[in-house]
């Protein structure tokens, strides 16, 4: 038997094809982390839930819970983020994000404060899509320093090996996005060493601390440098 509605604000992380016309979504949201919700008939002519097959919007959901599964009753866009989709660069920037996120916060303590950086990641990166190398990088530190995978710069860089040389302005960098509030780390202005070298150090630290493979998703577009 299905609960009674509940409502809450949350990212749409991904979403995949489920059944004929469903869909199967995943959600960052504040309080709860990352939950699935099911959505019925997205794929009708009259379907009042299409807004569900854009990743990366932020938007309020009614679901009903039955047997321990989300149903989407209703929900709309607060925030499309449609910036994002100006730019090959941008979207797999937010596919990166979204990668992380799912790895990560379903055992997460910080779930509250990891949303917060989603919501601004994201904001940044469909108002000005050309900075997408500056959201990745103060996404992919802050993100560890949320989750308690990395300090002050000076006491991570032995733990990154010696694959990835950082200098003194380097490093003050990192250490500002890391004690920063999220409101305020994507208006740092970076400059091309800065992103020469930040940018595999936050890649390389986030494969170490998370056990995985993480291609750079830029690079991997396979687009001409």
């Amino acid at each position: 038997m299905a609960s009674d509605p509940e409502v809450f604000k949350g990212i749409i992380l991904k979403t995949s094809e489920y059944k004929e016309k469903d869909r199967m979504i995943q959600v960052l949201t504040r309080e709860r982390g990352i939950v699935n919700i099911c959505v019925k008939g997205v794929s009708g002519k009259t379907s009042k839930v299409s807004f569900v097959s854009l990743p990366y919007s932020y938007c309020d959901f009614t679901v009903t819970d039955s047997h321990g599964f989300y149903y989407l009753k209703e929900g709309n866009v607060i925030s499309g983020n449609t910036g994002i989709m100006d730019s090959l660069e941008a979207m797999a920037v937010a596919g990166h994000i979204s990668e992380c996120l799912c790895w990560s916060v379903m055992q997460s303590e910080n779930a509250r404060d990891v949303y917060e950086l989603a919501i601004y990641s994201y904001y940044a990166l469909s108002a000005d899509p050309s900075s997408f190398l500056t959201v990745m990088i103060a996404f992919n530190w802050k993100l560890l320093w949320l989750l308690g995978l990395a300090t002050k710069t000076a006491d991570c860089i032995s733990s990154a090996g010696n694959s990835v040389k950082l200098n003194r302005r380097g490093m003050e960098i990192l250490d500002y996005i890391g004690v920063s509030s999220v409101s305020k780390i994507f208006t740092v202005a970076l400059e091309e060493d800065d992103i020469r070298q930040l940018r595999p150090f936050t890649l390389e630290y986030l494969r170490i601390q998370f056990e995985r493979n993480i291609p750079d998703p830029v690079l991997k577009l396979g687009l001409p440098l």
